[in-house]
């Protein structure tokens, strides 16, 4: 009998793991699935900028947007923070592969990424596979994950992936040299990602504060006193910024809270509505150490609930921990009265979670203007120009986002002014010319833009949106080559520029004049 059991045993384990492994892999291929673009190129706004940044280190060999070393870290007047544009401008290099077809890659790599570090990290809270497993799903395929990993980059989407990489490796229990050396450098390359790296700050001391506590011999709370101590700072947290209006720009409060709710819903998913049985849990339960960092984490994050742009995608980690630790906690009640239904249950969190996610990354609301994704038209504008307009000419542009994404395309064919760093980056701004002035050390400014920032009204940028909008006279365009019309502008240049210039390309969106 011991022998069969023993056998019995090993057979279960045996098909256990296989199980694990089966959905793992069924994962991963969703993941990829999930990112197969729907459209015809690449989406998005800032993309199109970081695109042009990581041509500009293809062509000229070197960041050319770097003047000092804070300019690594976009915290420097003309600089932007340089892992994304040289993570992307090595793999055009290594592979041959053009860059709009090199971000499809890394933005689908950089997805099947976040599976394996959320899993690892994911073990750091609960050993069981079950919360290991659904936070893998919820944190991979969020919308806030999937905006930039399919087909668009942004340098929040880096974070975002890296954030539970560098909280795995801060909760690693032993100290040691790797440890020691681990920490800072992924601390370093993150920050040379994106200024969101500052919020790595406090959970870095909470979690020195917390292992220095947990060897002293401290009175002990009552866990009632604990809890109260909690909920209490969940409301001071939350409810300051609310009278005070520190995260909110404008109109009712309310409104304001509304729109932050939606904005999370729409960036994190319809698990969010699990966080708040998740937080009851931890609050409720006796806690261990890791459960006590990550409950002081999710708190110290409340106020970026009511900043729209940036709170979702920095609340993103915490809010999905929450919601599956809910979930799990309703799953195995739930399981334990009804296993036949297993499979079911399963399927149908799947489905549910999987369309909220699919909806919201291959389709757009919202009635804006602007093209979520590049057109083909812009696309064939832009290689035309690649491969019949001279290297190094100057050109001008109508100032949409549109000329900037066939700026990105042409490869600077011919360089227009677009952002700042781009600017720099090719030419069109003189290093001695920058007028600078000083942050206060005192202001937010100072951190994330930098000890220094451009004079107002002196940037280059600046001087040509006046020159698009007040030109008088043809030939005040005497410094240019080329003019890049977007035929869906209309500003006054255009009107300019078609009294003397020669019209050498022409499309339903774009026309070049040779001037």
């Amino acid at each position: 009998m011991q022998e069969n059991s023993s056998s019995n045993s090993d057979v279960q384990y045996n098909t256990s793991i296989k199980t694990k492994f089966l959905l793992m892999g069924l994962l991963v291929i969703l993941n990829i699935v999930m990112r197969i673009p729907s459209i015809p190129h690449e989406k998005g706004y800032d993309s199109f900028s970081i695109h042009s940044l990581a041509n500009s280190v293809s062509i000229f060999g070197k960041a050319q947007w770097w003047i000092n070393w804070q300019s690594v870290f976009g915290l420097y007047p003309y600089s932007y923070a340089s892992a994304v544009p040289f993570t992307l401008s090595g793999i055009t290099q290594t592979t041959g592969i053009e860059m709009e077809k090199t971000i499809l890659l890394y933005c689908v790599t950089t997805g099947l990424l976040s599976v394996f570090i959320a899993y690892i990290f994911a073990g750091r809270i609960y050993k069981e596979f079950t919360f290991k497993y659904l936070m893998t799903l919820f944190f991979s395929l969020a919308s806030g994950v999937m905006l930039f990993t399919t087909w668009e980059v942004s340098a929040r989407g880096l974070f975002i992936v890296l954030f539970p990489l560098y909280m795995y490796t801060l909760m690693k229990d032993n100290i040691h040299l790797k440890k020691l050396l681990l920490l800072p450098l992924l601390f370093i390359f993150i920050f040379a990602t994106h200024h969101y790296a500052y919020f790595l700050i406090p959970p870095t001391v909470m979690y020195v504060v917390f292992g220095k506590i947990k060897t002293m011999k401290l009175p002990r709370f009552k866990e009632t006193h604990i809890k109260y101590i909690i909920i209490g700072t969940i409301l001071v947290l939350f409810l300051v910024p609310f009278f005070n209006r520190s995260l909110i720009s404008s109109g009712s409060r309310y409104e304001w809270i509304i729109d932050a709710i939606k904005t999370n819903v729409r960036y994190i998913g319809p698990e969010v509505f699990f966080l708040f049985g998740g937080l009851a849990y931890l609050i409720n339960k006796k806690k261990d150490f890791e459960e006590y960092f990550i409950l002081s984490v999710s708190l110290i994050y409340i106020p970026m609930f009511y900043s729209h742009n940036y709170g979702p995608f920095l609340l993103l980690l915490p809010m999905v921990i929450l919601a599956s630790i809910g979930i799990n906690n309703l799953s195995n009640l739930w399981i334990s009265k009804n296993k036949k239904y297993l499979t079911i249950y399963i399927l149908i969190i799947i489905l549910i979670f999987v369309s909220f996610s699919t909806y919201y990354n291959h389709y757009r609301t919202g009635g804006t203007q602007s093209h979520w994704y590049m057109s083909a038209d812009t696309s064939s504008a832009g290689i035309w120009a690649r491969n019949n307009l001279p290297e190094n000419c100057r050109g001008l542009d109508s100032g949409t986002m549109e000329s900037a994404r066939f700026f990105a395309v042409s490869e600077g064919h011919p360089i227009i002014p677009t952002i700042e760093p781009n600017n720099l980056a090719y030419g069109l701004v003189d290093i001695t010319n920058i007028t600078m002035v000083r942050n206060s050390p005192y202001s937010t400014g100072y951190y994330f833009e930098g000890p220094y920032v451009v004079k107002e009204g002196s940037t280059y940028s600046g001087k040509i949106e006046w020159l698009r909008l007040a030109a008088t006279k043809y030939n005040q365009l005497k410094n240019f080559e080329y003019y890049i019309e977007d035929k869906y502008s209309n500003k006054r240049i255009s009107e300019i520029v078609h009294t003397g210039a020669s019209k050498i390309f022409d499309s339903e969106r774009f026309a070049i004049w040779e001037i």
